[in-house]
């Protein structure tokens, strides 16, 4: 049977200027009284995998198979530091992508596990939503920034953002009076790209193309909503 790689995850603002608080969600995990804010799949199998030293005999969930709290802490604990040490260690890296800081691990999947940085990434899903917010992390990162994590506070607005207002806008809206609906549109692309109409629109391609290093009029999905001759005369002034 051959092996694939499996990979762990998880997201922190790419911005923040501090790092994970793990302080802070050690702090939080002690102020938890609900235990099935942990999303353990197998309980018991999982807390004796995390707590070793625990006495075999001792009851680790009550009648109704609910996780008793205060091993669930004690588990949240093992977790947040197994979390620290393997984003410290070097069977984790990182990188940078849409305001995201992704941290990763992995490895192969047969034999042992592919990483203890991997298995230390994935078991801290395990823990209460609000113990990785108020570490920094955002749990839910298949989400736009602003949607997931920052709650309308002072994170930058992204496309996503924009293309959701331009959306609601023209859809709660009864009637598009024309020239006013085309200058909000334009000051909200704003927000997210040079606004649209504070150029000679040759100069607005020009600018554009510079900003990105990417010449629109060689996509066939962008150059269809090129003004055909302001196209034409971009391309002429690109040949000179």
């Amino acid at each position: 049977m051959g092996a694939s790689m499996l990979t762990a995850t998880i997201a922190f603002p790419a911005e923040s200027a501090e790092p994970p608080n793990f302080d802070r969600g050690r702090q939080l995990l002690e102020e938890i009284t609900d235990a099935s804010l942990f999303t353990f799949d197998e309980p018991e199998a999982e807390l004796e995998e995390l707590l070793p030293d625990l006495d075999g005999e001792c009851d680790l969930v009550d009648e109704n198979g609910e996780v008793l709290i205060e091993y669930a802490r004690r588990a949240g604990l093992v977790i947040i530091n197994n979390l620290e040490e393997a984003l410290d260690s070097q069977e984790a890296t990182f990188l940078t992508v849409a305001d995201y800081r992704l941290y990763i691990s992995g490895g192969l999947s047969n034999g042992d596990n592919p990483t203890n940085a991997t298995q230390g990434i994935w078991d801290a899903y395990k823990l209460p939503e609000s113990v990785l917010i108020t570490m920094g992390f955002i749990p839910a990162y298949e989400q736009p920034l602003f949607h997931a994590n920052s709650r309308g506070a002072s994170t930058p607005l992204t496309d996503t953002d924009v293309v959701d207002a331009i959306a609601l806008g023209l859809g709660t809206s009864p009637e598009w009076p024309g020239t006013d609906t085309l200058k909000w549109i334009a000051e909200a692309i704003g927000k997210v790209r040079d606004e649209p109409g504070n150029a000679e629109p040759v100069e607005y391609l020009k600018r554009w193309s510079e900003r990105y290093g990417f010449d629109p009029l060689s996509s066939k999905f962008l150059s269809a909503y090129i003004v055909e001759e302001i196209g034409k005369a971009g391309e002429e002034e690109s040949e000179d």
